[in-house]
């Protein structure tokens, strides 16, 4: 091309890019400066959010938004990528989705209107879990091809599509993990593990909050799909491990949760396999289907969404060394999960790759193709996949007018009564429809009083409902006849009421025969103080009395505990009081302030049992493998307003080690792990590539300090696995029934127990005598008759002598718990070790026990009083 050619053509290409905005977009390569998915590249969560910033203010086929903030305050971020006439029209595009997610609210007539006039809306999600780094890179490249492209093809999509993408719905661990990533980069350490959680409570188990919705990033993304947008396709990009298949797409594996239509399935399936022809025509070889991944339990992100009418997805890559390429050799590659009994050529594993370089660039490249499949698919199907949409919540509603169960009543008059809003305040985040009896009504043989809260499953989130009312019983689905059942890949209990210590019932009556008023709003009660007593009562069973008490502690106002075995005076184990002259009502008032405690004011009889209680001074250790029941403790800690420090394997060496502290809390772990830094099996390779100064444990110094502390005083609380080290350093009169017990003779995986409670212990005091406990890989225990002077034991929880031990989930050889103990405090010369089996905080989800690990926190605090004045 000559000079004068190249000039023509320089002006041409200048005239088109000003009546085409989108054509002189740049890339983020130039934008940023980086090659973008190649070798030891990645861009930071706040370069990424500048860039699509950019790309908002070039296009028109971009819209730009802000959904919320994260847990430590970093935005989180969604664009809007649709034909720039969409884009001008997406409030009534919006307005459309709403009603169709309402179908019962709409005519017919109105739904084929708008079903015509929809378009899909489809949710990606990148970078929830901070270590699986390439969607978050690739999510710039989709936003830059999207909004430049003059393909007709992807155009036509477009009009068809509006596609809702956040670049990373975990912008706090992205940040933490690129800046760990570059800082030991180019060096023996590169692409170490990071020794902290990589979000900042969940660490990994930030994908298993999507029905409880504890953390902020949970909640922004719930608001995007079931409050705001209401898109009808969820695609959730993660990473898997390095030496198995490439990548995982639907279908999932069994089991099936019975609940889930029949219809999303099919969709389910449909985009799943359409993305696996599109991998396959383009050669990349290693995509699995019906692997690993089942369609049971309801905790994740795309997995909740599926109750909820929403078809979701989710893509599976195998990793690289977060962004340094690896190289796989052929014998390397394996497979350990349910759907692949070996790593060669299968029905749902056509094609194996064979080893090789591994690359950022490759993720990125398998999750383009699973992407614009995605478009093409949906794009293509559009009027179907709105239609069907629509479809399921009308369907859903019609079973629920016409099948049992018709619905879930909620008395409010409860042992825990600020749960019940707890409960209720959930379920109504969820998008779930609540409403309350506005007539006292007689039900069979049960009486509810007027004000009861009523759950219909004549609605559109019907199946979300039953999944979290219903009793689970996992199906027994197995690979052979007489072979054994798949395992679940997460929980197979999780009966959301039961977890929080609330009672229900089934609603044996429809719905509509029912008078009652809709409830547009949950929140806990106004606080209430009755009575002209001389003393102020906040019920132990009341978990929410907690906060009014820490916060009352905060100002060094005195509150004591009665302490008499049995109710007396209106008095029962636990309750807190606090003596009615040392704060007015302007104060109470302050410190009740959203709790939803209901105050009486009592007279506490003079010769009451009362001991004082001063505010734990508390220290939680946090391992350098990081540990997410740790960061499930601090969240629990936090909300409740427990101040804490975090202590480090060097704090136990210090010289002046736990000066000023009551209590140390053990998260579950093991015991080699606290004491040595060690973790069993393949994991133990990984801590080898770690900084020197985060290898370890609190070793031999460390523990004997440890054990002179609580001699001379501390409360050890050890939760679930960090048993043993109470039970082999301390030398405590402890088994663990279950230990080295195979899985053919026991196995409960995730699954809510009945237990025992003695009420009159202090580490049980405001629980009720039959209760649950969360287990999960727990121990199980016996004590045995101290044989020293300086040890004894009390037992506050355990199971019954005979079964069934079984709540909610899934139990083999139960036979093997039948008086064994959950929970049991050992004083230790001047101290204590509380041991909490079974798992008292699980994913801060299990508030029905948070009581055992608050009362363990007091206990050390408790002061004798001789008089109550």
């Amino acid at each position: 091309m000559n000079k004068g050619m190249t000039v023509f053509v320089s002006i041409l290409v200048f005239l088109f890019s000003l009546l085409n905005p989108g054509f002189a977009q740049d890339s983020p390569d130039k934008f940023l400066g980086v090659s973008v998915g190649a070798d030891k590249v990645l861009v930071k969560y706040p370069d990424i959010i500048r860039y699509f910033q950019y790309i908002d203010s070039q296009s028109d086929r971009v819209k730009f938004s802000e959904e919320g903030s994260s847990t430590l305050g970093n935005g989180m971020y969604a664009a809007f990528i649709s034909a720039e006439e969409n884009i001008r029209n997406l409030d009534r595009l919006i307005a459309v989705n709403k009603k169709l997610a309402n179908p019962d609210t709409i005519s017919a007539d109105e739904a084929k209107r708008l079903t015509d006039e929809a378009k899909v809306f489809i949710l990606v999600t990148c970078t929830i879990h901070a270590t699986e780094v390439a969607s978050s890179q690739y999510a710039m490249q989709l936003v830059h091809k999207l909004a430049i492209t003059q393909d007709p093809t992807f155009k036509g999509y477009l009009n068809n599509v509006v596609l809702i993408l956040m670049p990373s719905i975990n912008p706090d661990g992205q940040i933490m993990v690129t800046e760990w990533y570059d800082k030991y980069k180019n060096t023996d350490l590169e692409g170490c593990n990071m020794p902290y959680l990589y979000h900042h409570y969940a660490g990994h188990d930030n994908n298993r909050d999507f029905y409880m919705l504890n953390l902020k990033e949970s909640q922004v993304v719930n608001a995007v799909l079931h409050h705001r947008y209401f898109p009808q396709i969820y695609l959730d990009m993660h990473q898997m491990g390095s030496t198995g298949p490439r990548m995982f797409v639907p279908p999932f594996k069994d089991p099936l949760n019975a609940n889930l239509d029949p219809l999303m399935l099919r969709e389910t399936d449909i985009i799943g396999g359409f993305m696996a022809w599109k991998l396959q025509e383009q050669n990349k070889k290693g995509v699995a289907s019906s692997y690993a991944f089942d369609a049971y339990w309801p905790g994740g992100s795309k997995n909740t969404a599926w109750y909820k009418n929403v078809v979701g997805l989710l893509t599976e890559l195998a990793s690289a060394k977060i962004a340094s390429p690896i190289f796989i050799e052929p014998n390397e590659l394996r497979v350990r999960s349910k759907g692949l009994a070996e790593y060669k050529a299968q029905v749902n594993f056509p094609d194996p790759w064979t080893g090789g370089w591994w690359r950022i660039a490759d993720i990125i490249e398998y999750e383009r193709i699973a992407v614009e499949a995605l478009l093409e698919v949906t794009a293509k199907n559009r009027r179907a996949f709105v239609h069907n949409f629509y479809r399921m919540g009308l369907d859903a509603v019609a079973k629920g007018k016409n099948d049992a169960p018709y619905g879930y009543i909620v008395p409010t008059e409860q042992w825990d009564q600020p749960a019940v809003y707890t409960f209720l305040k959930k379920m109504k985040e969820a998008g779930v429809r609540i409403f309350r009896l506005s007539d006292d009504t007689q039900l069979g043989s049960t009486q509810y009083k007027r004000g009861a809260y009523v759950i219909p499953t004549a609605q559109p989130y019907r199946a979300f409902v039953n999944v979290m009312m219903e009793k689970q019983r996992y199906p027994e689905i197995k690979h052979m006849r007489n072979g054994p059942i798949m395992e679940p890949y997460d929980a197979s209990g999780w009966t959301l009421p039961l977890l929080m210590g609330v009672k229900w019932s089934v609603l044996d009556t429809p719905f509509h025969l029912l008078k009652t008023e809709v409830v547009t709003s949950v929140d806990y009660p106004e606080t209430e103080v009755v009575g002209d007593g001389s003393h102020y009562l906040l019920p132990a069973r009341f978990n929410r009395s907690v906060l009014a008490v820490n916060r009352l502690l905060k100002k060094n106002l005195p509150v004591f505990r009665f302490c008499g075995e049995t109710e007396s005076a209106g008095l029962l184990p636990g309750d807190f009081l606090v003596p009615a002259v040392s704060l007015d009502a302007g104060a109470l008032a302050d410190v009740l302030t959203g709790t939803g405690v209901a105050v009486n004011r009592v007279n506490v009889p003079k010769n009451a049992p009362l001991l004082g209680l001063k505010a734990p001074r508390i220290g939680i250790y946090q391992a350098y493998v990081a540990g997410m029941d740790e960061g499930w403790t601090r969240w629990v800690l936090d909300h409740f307003e427990f101040p804490f420090l975090v202590l480090h394997n060097n704090d136990f060496i210090a010289k002046n080690f736990a000066k000023g502290l009551d209590v140390i809390i053990f998260p579950s772990m093991a015991r080699d792990l606290i004491v040595e830094g060690k973790v069993p099996g393949q994991w133990s390779r990984y801590l080898r590539n770690m900084p020197e100064e985060f290898k370890g444990g609190i070793g031999a110094k460390g523990l004997t300090a440890l054990k002179n502390w609580v001699k001379t005083g501390g409360s050890l609380v050890v939760l679930d696995q960090a048993y043993d080290l109470a039970a082999k350093d301390f030398q405590l009169p402890l088994t663990n029934v279950l230990k080295d017990v195979k899985e053919e003779q026991f196995y409960c995986p995730g699954s809510i127990l009945r237990i025992d409670v003695n009420p009159a212990d202090p580490i049980a005091w405001g629980m009720e005598k039959e209760s649950f406990i969360y287990f999960s890989n727990s121990p199980a225990f016996r004590t045995q008759l101290p044989l020293q002077n300086y040890i004894n034991r009390r037992v506050s929880a355990q199971f019954s002598a005979e079964g069934p031990h079984l709540l909610s989930g899934f139990l083999k050889g139960g036979n093997l718990l039948n008086r064994a103990v959950t929970t049991v405090r050992f004083d230790y010369y001047k101290g204590s070790l509380i041991v909490l089996g079974g798992r008292v905080q699980n994913r801060s989800q299990t508030f029905g026990t948070f009581k055992f690990l608050f009362n363990a926190l007091y206990f050390n605090g408790l002061i004798n009083h001789q008089s109550n004045k």
